[in-house]
């Protein structure tokens, strides 16, 4: 496993030796596994992708009124969510 370096405040340093004291973990194993955690906390959740319903006439040309060129149906997009 790599090894690296990192300055860290004081506070921090004492309450990650105390929840590695607590949990019977290395320091290591502690500031890896709170250190993943927030890792995957700033991921984006890709179960809940945003789904779009499109309505489609039966003759598969765009519904009544709608232009594609005007992008205005973005603006109803975002109204849906």
């Amino acid at each position: 496993m790599p090894r690296t370096t990192i300055d860290l405040e004081s506070a921090l340093l004492r309450e990650l030796k105390h929840r590695a004291a607590e949990s019977g973990e290395s320091m290591s194993r502690t500031v890896s596994r709170l250190l993943r955690i927030a890792l995957q906390r700033l991921e984006p959740d890709q179960r809940r992708a945003k789904r779009v319903r499109w309505n489609v006439v039966p003759d598969g040309e765009p519904a009544p009124g709608f232009d594609p060129a005007t992008r205005d149906y973005l603006d109803l997009l975002d109204e849906s969510a």
